[in-house]
């Protein structure tokens, strides 16, 4: 290659380089362009054309008297305080958006809510509906098994439906008929319980049907259930038979915790190892009633007739025998007075030691008798 050939050649090349040089710079003059027009575009909804009008007549003015009017500074800072103020109210509606939509939400999730509730409700209404209904005829077929069997026993097959219909009739909450104050219970349970002991059943079918059924939360407020009813086993926890009269009563061994029995006559009843922990037997009466081995602990007493009743060996842990009526009740330790004052320190044992003394009965049986 001569030396022309070469020039020529660095020639072309260079030519080439120049080209490309050329287009990066054209390149770069058009991003530049991009960005300032975007700039441009997008500083003008937040600067505002009246502010950037302001601010470039003030920037001209300058260059060119080397000063700025005071007219031209008012300008533009009315302009600063009208953009801000416009920006802050833009900034106050763009935040209160989001608690809004959640407002909204909140209102719509409510609603929702209550349509559910009220669904629950008609679906729960027609659930008990349906098992009136089932009890009716069970009940009806006992009553004709009843009629039919001397003994008063009924079929396995029925004990069976009796069970299960006290299984499926759930406690709920609802509103007391005597004073309007909301409690949880069952009356559809109280109402079958009420009706298969005033059935008079035989004694094999009490014991099967009070054995596996569950009765707790009965309410049988006010009932009258008569002499002798047959509670025997019975599962009757935080049922209501507060104001019940039902004297003569078999509850041995039964299970009453947390019951509402204020007021209850259970005069001369089998009370014997029978659950009372937490129930309320304020006011109750229980005359010449058996509780031999009974669980009275954390009961409420308060005002409750024990005349003559047999407390032997009666748990009494946490107990309230306030204003108790102990007259002639037997215990089965010399030093029950001091083991309900001293050593348990129950509420009310001041009083009832102030008012009796034991007397001796027999090899280990004492008699409370008031003090003359």
């Amino acid at each position: 290659m001569n030396e022309k050939e070469q020039i020529e050649r660095l020639k072309t090349e260079n030519k080439i380089l120049q080209d490309k040089l050329d287009r990066l710079a054209k390149g770069k003059k058009r991003k530049k362009r991009l960005f300032g027009w975007l700039f441009k575009k997008a500083s003008t909804p937040i600067i505002g054309s009246k502010l950037k009008r302001s601010i470039s007549n003030a920037i001209n003015e300058y260059k060119e008297y080397k000063t700025v009017s005071v007219d031209t500074v008012s300008d533009v800072s009315s302009n600063v305080v009208w953009r801000l103020t416009r920006i802050g109210l833009f900034a106050f509606f763009f935040a209160i958006l989001p608690s809004t939509i959640m407002l909204i939400q909140t209102w719509l999730v409510v609603n929702q809510n209550a349509l559910v509730q009220n669904q629950n409700t008609l679906v729960e209404s027609q659930r008990k509906s349906s098992l009136v209904f089932v009890m009716d005829n069970v009940l009806s077929d006992l009553t004709s098994e009843i009629r039919s069997n001397p003994s008063r026993n009924i079929s396995k097959p029925l004990e069976a439906r009796v069970i299960s219909l006290a299984m499926a009739m759930q406690p709920y909450e609802y509103e007391d008929v005597f004073d309007g104050k909301k409690k949880k219970g069952s009356p559809e349970r109280g109402q079958l319980l009420f009706n298969l002991l005033m059935g008079d059943l035989g004694d094999r079918s009490t014991i099967d049907i009070l054995n596996a059924a569950d009765f707790t939360y009965s309410d049988l407020k006010k009932m009258l259930l008569g002499n002798g009813v047959n509670l025997k086993y019975a599962r009757l926890n935080y049922s209501d038979f507060s104001q019940v009269y039902m004297p003569q009563a078999n509850l041995q061994s039964a299970e009453l915790k947390y019951a509402d029995l204020e007021g209850v006559n259970l005069s001369e009843s089998n009370l014997k190892r029978t659950s009372f922990v937490g129930a309320n037997l304020e006011n109750a009466e229980l005359l010449s009633s058996d509780l031999t081995n009974a669980n009275l602990r954390g009961a409420n007493m308060r005002g409750a007739d024990l005349s003559e009743a047999i407390l032997w060996n009666v748990k009494l842990e946490d107990t309230d025998i306030r204003d108790v009526v102990l007259d002639n009740a037997i215990v089965h330790r010399e030093d029950w007075l001091s083991y309900v004052s001293d050593s348990l320190d129950l509420k009310g044992s001041s009083t009832v030691v102030d008012k009796y003394r034991l007397k001796k009965e027999g090899k280990q049986q004492f008699v409370l008798v008031r003090r003359e």
